[in-house]
């Protein structure tokens, strides 16, 4: 004997998703830039050196002296001599002059001219030191600078940005169902 049986079958439902992807776009414009340079300027002040030399007193003493100072050199030594001439020409007649001592004169003059007494001379370093005279004045550098720089100059750009958002949709992709069957309903009498 078959017992009736209930059967059950059951779909169960099923949903779906479809996405779109998000998009974004961003593009980046770089900067410009301009730079100008401006250079530094220096300027220079020179004053030259100088330098002075006074060779005078050395040519003086090695005898190359100019017409006027040896004619005037000349002069006062002809004249100091003729002084000295005239001094001594001038003792000898006091002497002469002076019977009353009771001495010769004439044997004391003629002694005296007769024997000088030694020469006076010295060993000299002809030009003397210190006759040549120098004068030295330094070069002078004054410097002055006047800085430059730079001039910079920037334009900026924002970026670019594109968004398209993305989306779901949900979607129903398999129903529900469930399906009742009855087995062995039908009893067989014959048996």
């Amino acid at each position: 004997m078959q017992i009736p049986q209930i059967r059950l079958h059951q779909t169960y439902a099923q949903i779906g998703l479809r996405t779109t992807q998000p998009v974004q776009e961003i593009e980046q414009i770089p900067a410009e830039q301009s730079i100008k340079q401006i250079p530094a300027k220096m300027n220079i002040e020179r004053q030259p050196s100088h330098l002075e030399i006074d060779q005078e007193q050395a040519w003086n003493e090695l005898g190359f002296k100019p017409t006027s100072l040896l004619s005037a050199e000349l002069a006062e030594f002809s004249k100091q001599e003729g002084l000295e001439a005239v001094a001594q020409i001038a003792q000898e007649g006091d002497q002469l002059a002076a019977i009353e001592n009771k001495t010769d004169p004439f044997s004391s003059i003629a002694l005296e001219k007769a024997n000088p007494g030694p020469a006076d001379f010295n060993i000299a370093f002809i030009p003397s030191y210190g006759s040549v005279k120098l004068h030295y004045t330094p070069t002078k550098l004054h410097i002055d600078w006047e800085k430059g720089g730079a001039e910079i100059e920037v334009t900026l750009h924002k970026p670019v940005h594109n968004y398209t958002p993305g989306r779901t949709e949900v979607y129903l992709r398999q129903r529900q169902q469930l399906q009742i069957d009855f087995v062995g309903i039908n009893v067989n009498k014959e048996s």
